[in-house]
């Protein structure tokens, strides 16, 4: 219940009445205000409350200055939102990108893991011979191996490929144990597009591939990578399959989705894009077609919608300088006339 201010300031008289006649010096001193001091009114400041209209209007300003905060907390909350959006697709385009120049940079590359070595010796002769090694893994038919070192080391193609034997013709003698090594570069590690299940770059909406192959892991072991990027459908897949090549095996293994919100590009831009196909001058009578430089451009939306306009955010990145070196490596080395680390693709390249 609220008190009238001049009941209030009676009551405060009386109360200072009250202590002042509780003061045994009450009588000896003149009365004042309620502290005793000669000369000052009594005050009613000590009892004073407040009036309905000041209650009123400082709720008022309490509800203005706190729905300003909330709604500055609110525009925070929904910027932060927003950002952390812009960032995971960001960083989702990054990571495909660096994954994607990692293997583009290897593809082509031919080499073994480990050192195999034969596992008996070698006569020279003038047909194929059969000879047991320690391993044939990544080996292929046509591939071209160095056995042995220094003077007795010499280039070889093989004609068969077993679990735990090569066949080829050898022109010297080795001994068991000799080393074997492979050392050069599969010109058609991108695979060229206009060849047997070569890549493809199609205007978007579309289906455009780009398939590899090489020591892409630099461990020794040959693989076959399909990359798909597939914008016919709305949000769009970027796939990825890796597929281990031995001989005999034919399928291509399933694929895994890198991204799945994919949007078309602008202008309908392929997502792959690959320079003119160079073919050098033939080495040796045998003519090489390879890709110079792959481009990947890329369109994603964000996963859920923006939470300050309600419309998905868009992101276009693109990566024009993929370079495959080992295969720029290749063709410069055909360009000088030496085949000598040149290889052919595995068989099972053109039936992936």
């Amino acid at each position: 219940m609220l008190v009238h201010s001049d009941d209030q300031g009676r009551s405060c008289g009386r109360n200072a009445q009250v202590r002042l006649r509780k003061r045994p010096d009450a009588r000896k001193k003149p009365l004042g205000n309620a502290e005793g001091l000669p000369g000052l009114p009594a005050s009613n400041s000590i009892c004073a409350g407040f009036s309905l209209l000041e209650l009123l209007a400082s709720i008022a300003v309490m509800l203005v200055v706190a729905g300003g905060v909330i709604s500055s907390l609110s525009y925070s909350e929904k910027t932060y939102a927003r950002t952390e959006q812009q960032s995971d697709m960001y960083e989702n385009v990054r990571a495909v990108a660096e994954l994607m120049a990692q293997e583009v940079g290897q593809a082509g590359l031919v080499s073994l893991p480990g050192t195999p070595t034969l596992s008996a010796a070698v006569s020279p002769g003038t047909t194929a011979q059969t000879i047991p090694v320690s391993s044939t893994t990544s080996m292929f038919v046509g591939e071209n191996l160095v056995v042995d070192t220094a003077a007795s080391s010499e280039s070889v193609q093989l004609t068969a490929v077993t679990t735990n034997s090569i066949s080829a013709i050898f022109t010297l003698a080795h001994a068991s144990g000799a080393v074997i090594h492979v050392l050069g570069v599969a010109p058609g590690g991108i695979v060229p597009p206009g060849t047997t299940d070569g890549s493809t770059s199609n205007s978007e909406p579309g289906v455009s591939v780009l398939n590899l192959f090489g020591d892409l892991n630099s461990d020794g072991s040959l693989v076959y990578v399909r990359y798909t990027c597939d914008t016919t459908n709305t949000p769009g897949t970027l796939t990825r399959s890796v597929t281990t090549i031995t001989p005999g095996n034919n399928t291509i293994s399933t694929a895994q989705t890198l991204l799945s919100t994919l949007i078309q590009n602008p202008g309908g831009t392929p997502c792959f894009q690959f320079e003119p196909n160079i073919t050098p001058s033939p080495v040796n009578g045998v003519s090489y077609t390879l890709v110079p430089n792959v481009g990947l451009t890329i369109s994603v939306q964000s996963v859920r919608p923006d939470p300050m306009t309600g419309q998905y955010l868009t992101m276009t990145k693109s990566f024009l300088d993929l370079s495959p070196r080992n295969i720029l490596a290749g063709y410069e080395q055909a360009n000088w006339g030496d085949a000598s680390r040149l290889q052919i693709d595995p068989p099972n390249a053109s039936l992936y």
